[in-house]
């Protein structure tokens, strides 16, 4: 399971078999979605219980 404070701007996660850059928490409201994007930029709002249930942290390999 994830920690909610583990979440880090602009690393991997993923969820569902889908990988996607953690970007931000919403500040709209009381119950504010946490928002992912996916490789094409599309936006996704996932709610605190799937992301504590369901994203993995990926490790990022880069070459030096």
């Amino acid at each position: 399971m994830l920690s909610m404070t583990a979440l880090q701007r602009n690393h991997l996660y993923e969820i569902r078999g889908q990988q996607l850059r953690y970007s931000h928490r919403s500040n709209s409201r009381a119950n504010a979605p946490f928002i992912f994007n996916d490789s094409k930029g599309r936006r996704k709002e996932l709610s605190q219980n799937q992301v504590q249930r369901e994203v993995f942290e990926l490790n990022e390999f880069c070459e030096n």
